[in-house]
């Protein structure tokens, strides 16, 4: 099952719990340690406490660890504080906000080229489509420090993946 890539993550960076919680201070993010190109793979991401964050995916092509998820052009983040999606720097509306102990679950079907995040077990709809090539699942901060410990499906997960989707992203 994949883990945050301690080789893969912006200064501001630091893992604890396995390399599954990620403690982000100012506008990085990290990278998972398994990449995909196709199949529909679901995780679920649990924030720890209350800032500005993101979670979603982005291509190893695609912005260094230096940036804030969201940033590039395949880069696909979902924010908690005004519940907007975040791609090529632009926002735009899009779901629920949500803030500590909320469960954040990511099913990214990559047959279909979709990015769909579920707040609590509820759809927030499709955010993103068009996704082509390998993408690693991401989480990343801007400006502020953001604590949040992801699930890749070496534990059960919480909710159940929507049908048709693998329960955790593993090679």
């Amino acid at each position: 099952y994949a883990t945050w890539n301690a080789a893969d993550k912006g200064t501001g960076v630091t893992l604890s719990g396995g390399d599954l919680t990620a403690e982000i201070s100012g506008s990085y993010l990290v990278r998972s340690t398994v990449s995909k190109s196709s199949g529909k793979w679901y995780w679920e991401v649990t924030t720890n406490a209350s800032s500005t964050r993101k979670f979603g995916v982005i291509a190893k092509s695609s912005d260094s660890t230096e940036n804030y998820l969201g940033f590039g052009v395949d880069s696909y983040g979902y924010i908690n504080n005004d519940g907007t999606k975040l791609n090529n720097n632009t926002a735009n509306a899009y779901g629920a906000t949500y803030t500590t102990a909320d469960i954040i679950g990511v099913a990214m079907d990559l047959d279909a080229g979709t990015l769909v995040f579920y707040k609590n077990n509820v759809s927030q709809g499709t955010a993103f489509s068009g996704l082509t090539g390998t993408f690693f699942a991401a989480v990343g901060c801007i400006s502020l420090a953001g604590n949040s410990t992801t699930n890749f499906g070496a534990t059960a997960l919480t909710y159940s993946p929507p049908t048709g989707f693998n329960a955790g992203l593993y090679s």
